[in-house]
């Protein structure tokens, strides 16, 4: 009799299963998703802000004393939240920006970069 009813209801005994499974790999898939993204979103800000200290200190090596042009170079690349700072000596300049990102809630990301040059004359 328990043969019967199995091989009647053997066809029924995986109803639902891909219904559960997609619930579990769903949230999981879009973690991963926004987790590369904010990854990805990092490291843009990261390049940027490179590029922002190299620009600075080639702007502040080039015009001798040009500070202002400088800072005003390295803000245009990094962006209006980024800070700027200018370290000189007699034969080289070293700018540092930093640059914040946006916060992740997790925490799992940096609030803010550093892109850091030094350009020598």
């Amino acid at each position: 009799m328990l043969a019967r009813w199995w091989r009647r209801h053997a066809r029924d005994a995986d109803c639902g299963t891909v219904t559960a499974e997609f619930a579990v790999v769903l949230p999981c898939v879009a973690a991963v998703a926004i987790l590369v993204l904010c990854l990805g979103r990092a490291s843009i800000v990261s390049m940027n802000c490179q590029d922002a200290a190299a620009a600075g200190a080639r702007a502040m090596a080039i015009d001798a004393g040009g500070e202002a042009k400088a800072r005003a170079a390295a803000q245009t690349i990094a962006g209006g939240g980024s800070t700027v700072s200018f370290a000189a000596n007699a034969n080289s300049v070293t700018v540092v920006v930093r640059c914040p990102v946006a916060a992740d809630p997790t925490g799992v990301l940096p609030a803010s970069v550093v892109g850091k040059a030094t350009r020598y004359f």
